[in-house]
């Protein structure tokens, strides 16, 4: 009998659950791709470039089901509100709560489970086409990539059953807490907030407070502060309340003012609208908060992303001064430098070794100082320093950047000598080429085959050679696996608060269509119906979007230390969202106008 009524309430709510369902499949697609790459062995191990991958697709994993917590707990007291008067009905006719709990429980493992099916299957397809397109960038060629793993199936299967047994549990408590009144009413009850002036000015400034205490914290974890925990945490718990006040207390404002204007009241349906919203608001509060800041992460997500790897060269250029520094360079090697066109500079550094003791010769060092990006400020190489029996911390680091660690086993210990004493020294004299032009980015070619020749002559790993070149594409397999991180969190995020959006427009089209049924009567037009309909749904868009950009300007912030420039090209990222947005915004218009407006006749 639960298990009939379980599936008489998914089938009589298939519509509202279809924009539920939607959302959670698509995030259990992109929680399936991420893990599959993550946990993919011959992929991973197939070159260096894909080392750094799995930890970026884990830490997505992470963030995508923390949000995941939080849209499917929301997304289900959605569904509870709905079928309040449903439930209440059944204890009428003398159903346990306990009963209740568990046909609620059904009705959300059933959804689960056929977004679970569905979205790894999407998850499989998806998973083909990102991999597929992740080697060709990272330029990874005769990898056994499969597509099939049985331990991200497993992950998936267990992370999101989990998630549905929490919500069940969460609703249950809260049905066990209504009174049957309640329940059988429920229909019948706006949630309206009525603040009076001065209420409304000091949430107002409460919002604000709370909202520049969050963009502080997020402010100080992009400067490297040492409480980067506990400003987290702040922005975590001030952003999100905050935005709930300003939409408490601006918004209403906001409206109000425009419905009063006298072009707004003697303009079409436009009073309508506007009354519609603002009564509204009390509803739509909580509900645009969570919107605002799925919206926040989504448009983040895909601006940090993108952000990232189009700054790879920046940031290689920051941290490193030469192109390449060449150990014993031999005629091979000489003759492909002759092929970089420009400025071109080209410095020797002789050096012998003693058992764990490495000796520069004074005289290279003095005539022509070598260059370390790394040095902190105020730290300067003098050649007094050199004068001195112990080298000084900024000659010690920059000299270990230059020669060649791959040689010994453990960490040399640097000096220096003069002429005189070098030719004591016993052992030949070996020698460093520094080599610095302005065209490293015009020849990427050129300095990985270098990279591999000095690799082959010396008999080194490549994990354990170090090179402006090798460096680069480290970042560059980073900036790829986040850049692609960024954009399918962005796109999860972008689904979870589309259908939330959706679905709470939609939960209340049947109650509307009484609505328009009256315009109707009282001679609107089907096109001024429209019109208005366009309007309102388009206010519950707008407003989040712009409050959400505002989120994700401050949010940049966090992520000073891994961006040169946070806002450069920031109407990229921008302008993919809004396209993506707008498109969400044109099927909740089309879906909810087939279902308020009356037939044609």
């Amino acid at each position: 009998m639960l298990f009939k009524l379980s599936l008489a309430g998914f089938k009589e709510r298939r519509q509202d659950y279809l924009v539920l369902f939607s959302g959670l499949a698509f995030v259990v697609a992109i929680f399936y791709m991420f893990e599959s790459i993550a946990t993919n062995q011959a992929f991973i191990h197939s070159t260096s470039a894909a080392a750094t991958l799995p930890v970026i697709f884990r830490i997505g994993s992470v963030l995508l089901s923390l949000i995941t917590i939080i849209y499917i707990t929301y997304a289900n007291s959605f569904l509870l509100s709905l079928r309040q008067r449903e439930y209440g009905m059944y204890m009428m006719l003398g159903a346990r709560k306990n009963k209740i709990a568990q046909i609620m429980a059904g009705e959300t493992l059933w959804l689960g489970l056929i977004a679970w099916v569905i979205g790894i299957g999407l998850g499989l397809g998806l998973t083909a086409g990102v991999s597929q397109l992740i080697m060709k960038v990272l330029a990874i060629h005769h990898t056994k990539f499969t597509v099939w793993s049985g331990k991200a199936l497993l992950v998936t299967l267990v992370l999101f059953f989990i998630l549905f047994v929490i919500a069940a549990i969460f609703n249950a408590g809260i049905l066990s807490k209504k009174r049957i009144i309640n329940l059988l009413r429920a229909d019948q009850q706006a949630q309206t907030v009525r603040l009076s002036g001065l209420k409304r000015i000091g949430l107002l400034v409460v919002a604000l407070i709370l909202l520049g205490l969050g963009y502080w914290g997020i402010y100080r974890v992009g400067g490297g502060d040492k409480s980067v925990i506990f400003d987290l945490i702040l922005a975590l718990i001030t952003v999100p309340v905050g935005t709930y006040l300003v939409y408490l207390a601006a918004v209403p404002q906001l409206i109000q003012w425009f419905r009063l204007r006298p072009g707004t009241i003697s303009h079409g349906l436009h009073t309508f609208t506007f009354g519609q919203i603002e009564f509204r608001m009390g509803q739509y509060a909580k509900m645009l908060s969570v919107v605002t800041i799925l919206l926040a992460l989504a448009l983040g997500s895909i601006t940090f992303g993108f952000g990232f790897a189009h700054q790879v060269q920046k940031v290689n250029d920051k941290y490193n001064y030469y192109d390449t520094i060449l150990n014993q360079p031999n005629r091979q090697e000489m003759k492909m430098l002759d092929q970089v066109k420009g400025s071109k500079q080209l410095v020797d550094y002789r050096y012998k070794v003693q058992g764990e003791q490495v000796y520069f010769l004074k005289d290279d060092l003095q005539q022509h100082k070598p260059v370390d990006k790394h040095l902190e400020k105020g730290q300067k190489l003098s050649n007094q320093d050199l004068n001195r029996p112990i080298l000084s911390a900024a000659w010690q680091q920059t000299l270990y950047g230059i020669y060649p660690v791959y040689q010994l086993k453990i960490t040399p210990e640097i000096k220096v000598a003069d002429q005189k004493e070098f030719n004591q020294l016993a052992g030949g004299t070996q020698r460093l080429m520094t080599v610095k032009t302005d065209r490293f980015h015009d020849y990427h070619h050129l300095w990985g085959e270098l990279d591999r020749i000095e690799m082959q002559r010396h008999h080194v790993e490549r994990q354990d050679y170090l090179s402006r070149y090798a460096e680069q594409q480290q970042i560059q397999s980073a900036a790829n696996g986040f850049e692609f991180m960024g954009f399918f969190l962005g796109i999860a995020f972008l689904a979870m608060m589309a259908s939330t959006l959706m679905f709470k427009v939609l939960s209340g089209a049947q109650a509307d269509r009484k609505r328009y049924t009256m315009l109707m009567k009282v001679g609107a037009t089907r096109l001024d119906m429209q019109r208005a309909i366009w309007r309102e749904i388009g206010w519950l868009f707008v407003i989040p979007a712009i409050v959400g950009a505002v989120h994700v300007i401050f949010g940049l912030q966090m992520f000073r230390p891994l961006l040169d420039n946070p806002y450069a090209d920031l109407w990229i990222p921008f302008g993919i969202f809004a396209i993506l947005y707008v498109m969400y915004y044109f099927i909740t218009v089309g879906l909810y106008q087939k279902i308020v407006l009356p037939k044609r006749a």
